[in-house]
């Protein structure tokens, strides 16, 4: 499968283990296929015509929204299991991760020793992990994105990767096509003559989406960035577990270092709902710094569009920035990608902001694309 791959890095689960995984995976998609659709209910036949009867209109503030929702007992049940089942998630993952931890530090270290995929790692003592990152468990992820407690600690990546699996498969989100296979398919489409040299994965996390742009192109040279330490160290024994030769580097999405007109293809997975809209529209302008003439990027995301939503769904889609430490949850929601991408210098004409088919019809994926002019 595409997605899910198997490998030496992936912590092993136990039979408990996965019992506990089957339970979470079940109470997720219950939770989130079968009753969430409800909280639309009611809010029509319940808590809407509730407040209209003491006001004497419909609630058209999200606030006001969010504190009569919130006073009802259905919706207050289905909040409640829904932080409850990711936390559940990541108790289910987390025993492996922390019982096969000196397993996975000394696998990192022996694939970091003898790199039998060429890839390589470039971590920076002196680099400060951005506040939001370094102070905020990022989906409850237990220590965060910038988990990092010796010198082969590999426990976020192993975490984010684990967690991730059971995560998706809850949101019945496809297992044939990864999020950078669909990128590719859409290369193709797109650009049909298109065959980058170099590639850079801004905001990699454990270097899932990295991997398959180095297979896809085992000529090319694929490098990858982020900001965490642990994260970076499993992401690239993962990478040489799967034979996949990329090159990873700690650095901010911001200001990468690289030298101008360096790259052919830029991309970040599911990185700009992570990201601050000023460190979005730095994203862009450093892609267009890094672009050589005829080069692309594509930034791919979750599909949540305010200004597709009316105020009761963005309220209801809103729900991960109070409950999931999802800081820049609505600043992604409410971002303009195409006019960051126009800001950064990319003209209009080279400018794709839409949406992406999993190639299954489990859902759909927005990105936001362009091509430096050439």
């Amino acid at each position: 499968m595409a997605r899910n791959l198997q490998h030496d890095m992936l912590p092993r689960a136990d039979a408990e283990d996965l019992a506990r995984q089957r339970y979470v995976l079940a109470l997720k998609t219950h939770l989130g296929r079968r009753l969430r659709p409800g909280n639309a209910v009611i809010w029509e036949r319940a808590v809407k015509p509730a407040f209209e009867r003491v006001h004497g209109h419909a609630p058209t503030e999200r606030g006001d929204i969010a504190d009569a929702m919130y006073a009802h007992p259905g919706y207050q049940s289905w909040s409640a299991l829904n932080r409850v089942a990711q936390e559940l998630m990541w108790e289910s993952v987390g025993e492996a991760v922390f019982r096969e931890s000196d397993r996975m530090s000394a696998e990192y270290r022996r694939l970091h020793d003898s790199r039998p995929a060429g890839g390589s790692l470039d971590l920076d003592e002196d680099f400060e992990v951005p506040k939001a990152i370094r102070r905020i468990n990022i989906h409850l992820q237990p220590g965060g994105y910038a988990r990092d407690e010796s010198p082969d600690d590999v426990i976020a990546g192993a975490f984010y990767e684990a967690g991730g699996a059971l995560y998706s498969m809850g949101q019945s989100i496809g297992t044939r096509e990864s999020k950078a296979q669909i990128v590719q398919r859409y290369l193709a489409e797109r650009y049909p003559d298109f065959k980058p040299g170099r590639v850079l994965d801004m905001a990699c996390s454990a270097g899932a989406s990295s991997v398959p742009y180095a297979l896809a192109w085992p000529e090319a040279e694929v490098h990858a960035i982020d900001v965490g330490a642990g994260m970076l160290r499993y992401a690239h024994a993962r990478a040489e577990a799967l034979g996949a030769r990329v090159h990873f580097h700690q650095r901010d999405v911001a200001s990468t270092g690289f030298e101008a007109g360096s790259f052919d293809l830029i991309v970040s997975h599911n990185a700009m709902h992570e990201m601050s809209q000023v460190t979005q529209a730095a994203m862009m302008r450093e892609c267009f710094r890094l672009l050589a003439p005829g080069g692309v990027c594509v930034h791919q995301d979750v599909p949540l569009r305010y200004e597709e939503l009316d105020e009761f769904m963005r309220f209801e889609r809103g729900w991960d920035l109070k409950n999931n430490n999802e800081p820049f949850w609505e600043a992604y929601a409410t971002n303009d990608p195409a006019q960051m991408l126009r800001d950064a210098g990319f003209p209009e004409a080279e400018i794709h902001v839409g949406y992406l088919d999993q190639s299954d019809g489990s859902m759909k994926w927005f990105i936001a694309a362009a091509r430096k002019p050439g």
